[in-house]
């Protein structure tokens, strides 16, 4: 947790929208999910490759909103709002071995939507992962960023 506290610190003030892509592996098996963090807003995007929610996974939750809360003291930043998890809707495996290209692909397809919020579906799941592009331009972001934690 601390490492990802550092990062947070060196990545700049936070204050604008940013997106941190956090790939993160449960453990169990060695499934990845892709978790979206926006420190700005308090926005945490969940997003996983298998049917559920982040309680599958309840160290990740804990780890991410404690490094979040760590982050926002050091900074002393005094606002109190809660840690909003999102699961977003996106295309599902249909094998155990797929997961990593997932994460990969959802990051890529976030990145091409060009957008800082995620939208709670951003796939069409008749389309595979062609993105959905309705009304993006108007919810376009100018001054965006992304940072990869490996």
């Amino acid at each position: 947790m601390n490492e990802l506290v550092d990062r947070f610190m060196v990545a700049g003030d936070n204050t604008t929208p940013s997106l941190y892509f956090l790939p993160f592996n449960s453990g169990n098996g060695g499934h990845w999910v892709l978790v979206a963090m926006d420190l700005s807003r308090l926005m945490v995007y969940y997003l996983d490759s298998l049917p559920g929610n982040w309680s599958k996974y309840p160290s990740m939750k804990k780890t991410v909103d404690a490094a979040i809360l760590k982050f926002r003291l050091k900074k002393n930043y005094r606002n109190r709002k809660d840690i909003t998890w999102v699961r977003v809707q996106c295309p599902q495996q249909n094998n155990s071995i797929d997961c990593g290209f997932f994460v990969l692909r959802f990051m890529r397809d976030i990145i091409a939507l060009n957008r800082i919020d995620i939208p709670k579906m951003v796939w069409n799941n008749n389309l595979g992962f062609i993105l959905i592009l309705s009304d993006i331009s108007s919810n376009l972001l100018l001054n965006h960023e992304y940072v990869l934690f490996s």
